[in-house]
């Protein structure tokens, strides 16, 4: 009978006491939600105007910033499959060197107009440390699938393409969607040894070129402009996640 009793406060005591929890294990599935920041590292190559180069122009992208959700799910220890996805994030386009029309001389940065792109990428993650750590640090290898929507043309935009160029009437604007590799960095820390609940905050690099094309009319037919641009951001993003 005493033996029993001891078995019996002792189980009720583990009972009632924290429960240290296997944080990562296999099977887990950790969904995040936080503020999101793009930093494109862009480049382009020279403005094209039907076929011809425009010496010196180029395009830039402008940051950007939104609502991030993230997701993990643990297919073994220590590895997982991440998600990135967000609400659409928002870009200002410029321009510079385009001609003037007078006496050769050129423009300095001109506001093309803006665009708005989704960036849902998945990676392959690794959790390398003890899945009973409430500090868990990831790297991921994946890849990024970019769209582009809603691009719109500045009215200083088309009352350039009108004065200079001949336009007859507004332009139109398209960004290429873009497939290309994403690597990621990041850490969950949670709110306490025994909690659900986490802080997260990571980064993301991605391959991301686009081609953009402007289009307007003339007396002649349709003018196009072109160019090529490396976009390359960095997306941060810091939040709040729960471990299911």
């Amino acid at each position: 009978m005493k033996s029993a009793n001891l078995l019996a406060a002792a189980l009720a005591l583990a009972l009632g006491a924290p429960q240290a929890l296997a944080d990562y294990e296999q099977g887990t599935i950790i969904l995040r939600i936080g503020a999101g920041w793009v930093d494109p590292d862009d480049d382009s190559n020279w403005l094209r105007l039907d076929g011809t180069e425009l010496p010196d122009t180029r395009l830039y992208v402008d940051d950007g910033e939104s609502a991030t959700i993230t997701g993990t799910w643990l297919f073994a220890d220590h590895w997982g499959l991440g998600l990135l996805a967000a609400f659409p994030f928002e870009h200002d386009l410029q321009v510079s060197g385009l001609p003037s029309g007078v006496n050769g001389q050129r423009l300095g940065r001109v506001f093309l107009g803006d665009t708005e792109q989704l960036p849902p990428t998945l990676t392959v993650q690794w959790f390398p440390v003890c899945v009973e750590s409430w500090v868990q640090p990831y790297v991921g290898l994946g890849i990024n699938y970019t769209t582009f929507m809603d691009e719109n043309i500045s009215s200083t935009a088309n009352d350039y393409f009108m004065t200079t160029l001949g336009a007859q009437a507004g332009a139109d604007l398209e960004l290429d969607d873009s497939w290309g590799l994403a690597g990621e960095l990041g850490v969950d820390i949670a709110l306490g040894r025994s909690s659900r609940w986490l802080v997260n905050a990571a980064v993301w690099y991605l391959d991301l070129d686009s081609e953009v094309k402007i289009r307007f009319p003339t007396n002649f037919g349709t003018s196009v402009i072109k160019t090529d641009v490396d976009i390359d951001p960095w997306v941060y993003s810091v939040g709040i996640g729960y471990r299911f």
